[in-house]
C-alpha cells in the first residue's frame, strides 16, 4: 500500500499537464500488469522444472520475446506514421488487448495453451514500447527536457512494477495461483481509461512527408548510439540468464533470486532518477559512453571476487546503467527523428534492441560458464563497446570540423 501512495505521489509530481498525466497513468498500469503476468509465467517456465527442462523451455521463450516485433514492426509503424490520430486508438486497443490475454491465461497456465497466449501478451507489450517513444515528444510538458520526460515514464514503470509485486505475491499465497494473473486482467483493463483520454492530433501524412521523414531519421548519430544500446541491451540479456542459471548451481534457491530481482528493478529506478541529473553536465551521448564505462568497471570487480553480494552489486549496477542509457537513447531518437517517423524509428530500434537482448541471453544457454569469469567478461565487453562509442563519437566531430574549415 505504500508504494501505491508513491506511486501516487509521483504521478502528480512528474505530470504538470493533463495529456502527460494520462501518458503516465496508461504507462503504470501496463508495468503493473506486466509484473504481475511475470509473477505468474515465473513457476510454471524456469523453478518448478530441472534445468535441463528448464534451458528448453527459457529457449522457446527467448523465440517468443524477438517473434512480436516481426509483427509489431511492419503493422503498428505503418499506421502510426501515417494517421496521426492512431497513436490514442493503438493505445487503447493494446490496453484491451493485454486483459484480454491475461484473462484467457488466468485458467491456462498449465496448458500447451500458456505460450501462444504469451506471445500475444508479449505483442501488445512490444507495441506499448512504440506507442510511448512515438507519442511522448507532443506530449512533453514545457519545462522539461525528452531527458527528464523519458526518465519520468521509467520511474513510473519501475514504481508501479515494484507496487504490483506485493499485492501479487499476497494472492498467490491467499487465493492460489492464477490469481495474480487476473489481477493483471483488471489492472490492464483500468489502462484503458488514460489511454482513450491522451490528445491526439488529426489528419493523415502523404507517403512522400513519411518517406522523406524516414531518410533523415536514420543519421549517424543514430546509428551509433543503437550500437552502444544494442551493447548494453546484450550484455543485460547475457547476465539475467547467466546469473539465473548460477542462483540454480549455487541452490540459492528462491531467496537468491529475489535479491537478484530486487536490486535490478531498483537498479532501473535509481538509472532514470539519475539520468535527468547527469543531462546537466552530459549530452545524451555521453550518459550513454559513461553508464558502459560504470557498469564495466563493476563487471570486473564482480568476476574477480564473485559471490551472492557481488552478484547483487553487479545486478544493481547493470540496472543503473541500462535505466539511464535506455533514457539517454529513446530522447537521442526523438531528438533526432521527424514526427512522420517516428513509430517506424522506434518499431525498427526495439526489434533490434530485443534481438540484442535475446542473442546474448542465448549464450548462457548454449554454452554454461563459470559464473565468475562469465560476469568478468560482461564487464570487459562494456568497456569495450563504450571506449568505441567515444571514439567513433570523436571521429564524427572531427570530419565535421575540417568540413566547416574547407
Amino acid at each position: 500500500m505504500r508504494l501505491a501512495r508513491i506511486v501516487g505521489q509521483r504521478l502528480r509530481v512528474d505530470a504538470p499537464t493533463p495529456g502527460f498525466a494520462r501518458l503516465l497513468a496508461f504507462q503504470a498500469t501496463g508495468a503493473a500488469g506486466d509484473a504481475l503476468i511475470a509473477l505468474a509465467l515465473a513457476g510454471s517456465l524456469f523453478f518448478s522444472v530441472p534445468e535441463a527442462d528448464a534451458r528448453d523451455r527459457v529457449a522457446l521463450y527467448l523465440l517468443l520475446t524477438v517473434a512480436p516485433f516481426a509483427v509489431v514492426a511492419p503493422l503498428l509503424s505503418r499506421t502510426l506514421d501515417r494517421h496521426r490520430g492512431s497513436l490514442r486508438i493503438a493505445a487503447v486497443l493494446t490496453a484491451l488487448g493485454r486483459g484480454t490475454f491475461a484473462w484467457w491465461l488466468t485458467t491456462r497456465l498449465d496448458s500447451l495453451l500458456l505460450f501462444p497466449i504469451a506471445f500475444g501478451l508479449l505483442v501488445l507489450s512490444r507495441a506499448v514500447l512504440v506507442i510511448r517513444g512515438a507519442a511522448l515528444p507532443d506530449l512533453v510538458p514545457p519545462q522539461m527536457s525528452l531527458v527528464q520526460a523519458n526518465a519520468s515514464l521509467s520511474k513510473m514503470n519501475a514504481l508501479a512494477g515494484m507496487a504490483a509485486v506485493g499485492p501479487g505475491l499476497l494472492l498467490m499465497r491467499s487465493v492460489g495461483p492464477g490469481s495474480e494473473a487476473m489481477f493483471a486482467v483488471l489492472v490492464f483493463f483500468a489502462g484503458a481509461l488514460p489511454a482513450a483520454l491522451i490528445p491526439s492530433q488529426r489528419g493523415r501524412r502523404s507517403r512522400e512527408q513519411r518517406r522523406e521523414a524516414r531518410g533523415v531519421a536514420y543519421g549517424v548519430e543514430l546509428r551509433q548510439a543503437l550500437v552502444a544500446i544494442g551493447g548494453m541491451r546484450l550484455l543485460v540479456g547475457f547476465l539475467v540468464f547467466h546469473l539465473a542459471f548460477a542462483v540454480r548451481r549455487e541452490d540459492l534457491g528462491s531467496i537468491g533470486l529475489g535479491l537478484l530481482v530486487g536490486a535490478a528493478a531498483f537498479g532501473s529506478l535509481v538509472g532514470a532518477l539519475v539520468a535527468p541529473r547527469l543531462r546537466r553536465v552530459l549530452r545524451e551521448e555521453g550518459i550513454l559512453a559513461a553508464s558502459l564505462g560504470i557498469a564495466g568497471l563493476v563487471g570486473i570487480v564482480a568476476g574477480r571476487w564473485f559471490s551472492l553480494p557481488t552478484a547483487v552489486l553487479l545486478v544493481f549496477s547493470f540496472g543503473v546503467a541500462a535505466g539511464a542509457a535506455k533514457v539517454a537513447f529513446d530522447s537521442i531518437v526523438q531528438r533526432e527523428t521527424p514526427e512522420g517517423a517516428r513509430g517506424w524509428a522506434f518499431a525498427r530500434f526495439e526489434a533490434r534492441l530485443q534481438l540484442a537482448w535475446v542473442v546474448g541471453a542465448a549464450i548462457p544457454l548454449i554454452v554454461p560458464i563459470p559464473s565468475g569469469p562469465g560476469a568478468a567478461a560482461a564487464g570487459v565487453i562494456a568497456n569495450l563497446v563504450g571506449l568505441l562509442y567515444i571514439l567513433a563519437r570523436r571521429r564524427v566531430h572531427q570530419r565535421r570540423a575540417l568540413r566547416d574549415q574547407s
